[in-house]
């Protein structure tokens, strides 16, 4: 998105629903440009010689508004315009060389400010594809949740923590028989049933942890340098919240797989794996059920199996 700089209190001067800059810098633009202004038209005669100096005061609007809109690279251009233009007064004066023609010099400047500002806008709209372009790329078109493309990125980083001492907890959600209660209701009410879950997600996430669509009925929460104990109560918070607001179509429950990290994961996928056998006993112990990864229980119950 475009920056939009303006300091606490002050009023900011907007350009399409975005502030341009602060109040305080509009006000030394519009000085900027009156200076010249007077000049010309108040003290013609002092001015004989010297049109020349008045480019300098023509491009520090545009340096102001390039500054404050946070285009660096057009700031810098300027900058350096306004640089090169007083080596070249220095050595008019210095050498006595007869100064341009001033319309001349006038349509110079004026292209050279509006070839820059235009790129600096230009790369603000520019920007704001890009941005959007991402978003939609990284963003479940259903529930308006990140996807499992996102998520993937973000426990990649939190894996790495959690490998150098920060704790996390990944938790899998799974609507229970979500196929029975699509077939019953139809697709549009899953769709709702999908929503509904999502925004019940989202209202109990904190923050500083994600939750995502994984794919299908299954929903993932990363919980950042949280405990076993810590994501249990996030769970048991997402079933009530669930309970008080079901889908419109009828009453929904879910399931939950918890895994934290231990030191004998190597890779993010263990820790989803473990996740996913957390989910699955709890899907076989009855719909509603909530398990925890435990590496010893789990391994003799699949010795068994």
């Amino acid at each position: 998105m475009a920056n939009t700089l303006s300091s606490p209190g002050k009023r900011p001067v907007w350009y399409l629903g975005q502030p341009i800059m602060p109040r305080s810098a509009a006000v030394l633009c519009f000085v900027a440009l009156l200076i010249p202004a007077l000049a010309t038209f108040g003290f013609p005669d002092q001015l004989v010689g010297h049109e020349f100096l008045v480019w300098l005061v023509l491009l520090i609007p545009a340096f102001l508004l390039a500054y404050f809109r946070g285009w660096r690279g057009v700031a810098t251009a300027l900058a350096g315009g306004m640089t090169v233009l007083v080596g070249v007064q220095v050595a008019v004066v210095v050498l006595q060389r007869t100064v341009p023609e001033w319309p001349l010099l006038v349509a110079v400047i004026v292209a050279y400010v509006l070839i820059a500002l235009g790129i600096g806008f230009l790369s603000d709209r520019l920007h704001e594809e890009r941005m959007r372009a991402e978003e939609l790329a990284l963003t479940d078109e259903l529930t308006n949740l990140p996807n499992r493309r996102h998520v993937r990125l973000i426990l990649d980083r939190e894996f790495a923590a959690a490998a150098r001492g920060r704790p996390v907890v990944v938790v899998v959600f799974d609507l229970d028989s979500f196929k029975a209660y699509n077939d019953r209701w139809g697709h549009s009410a899953g769709d709702d049933a999908l929503r509904t879950f999502a925004s019940v997600l989202i209202s109990q996430t904190r923050a500083m942890n994600i939750s995502a669509r994984w794919g299908g009925e299954e929903f993932i929460a990363v919980l950042s340098a949280a405990d076993l104990a810590g994501a249990l109560v996030f769970v048991e918070r997402v079933k009530s919240r669930l309970r008080e607001t079901p889908p419109a179509a009828g009453v929904l429950t879910v399931s939950a797989g918890l895994a934290g990290f231990h030191a004998g994961m190597r890779t993010p996928e263990d820790l989803l794996a473990a996740a996913d056998a957390a989910l699955y006993q709890a899907k076989r112990a009855g719909r509603d059920s909530v398990r925890v990864y435990q590496p010893i229980t789990f391994e003799r119950e699949r010795e068994r199996a």
